[in-house]
């Protein structure tokens, strides 16, 4: 016999808000679950499968529009893991992307931290001076 589950008890199972649960509904990520006679909610298995990858989705970098698009390929009956495949190389560029972002920050940073004597006032601190400074004066430095 199928096992039902309240919004309380599928949020808990996988580790979520139950406002969590809501969210993904009104973004239709997950569907709208079956009610008993009295209005309460009843998440089946399958719903709970389905916020555990959507969690573990988003852990792994991926929008819930994303998100979206895998879901409604997994309901068609001749897609293939290359359908997957394809989404992960494409969140693997934009990880690259964002190390690079980082280590340009990074370094910025790091070059700003070397400017700071530490023992000005903090008005004449270099940094603080930098970040004030309009762009045309920022590219000159």
């Amino acid at each position: 016999m199928a096992r039902f589950l309240s919004r309380g008890e599928l949020a808990r199972e996988v580790g979520v808000n139950a406002e969590t649960l809501r969210y993904y509904e009104r973004r239709g990520l997950i569907d709208q679950p079956a009610r008993t006679a009295s209005g309460h909610r009843r998440y089946d298995s399958e719903a709970a499968s389905l916020v555990r990858m959507i969690r573990r989705s988003q852990d792994l970098g991926f929008t819930l529009s994303e998100i979206r698009d895998l879901l409604r390929e997994l309901k068609q009956p001749k897609a293939i893991c290359d359908d997957v495949c394809q989404a992960i190389e494409t969140r693997i560029g934009r990880v690259n992307e964002e190390l690079a972002r980082l280590r340009s920050l990074r370094g910025r940073l790091t070059r700003l931290r070397s400017t700071c004597p530490r023992t000005r006032p903090l008005r004449e601190c270099p940094v603080i001076v930098e970040l004030r400074a309009p762009e045309r004066e920022r590219r000159n430095r």
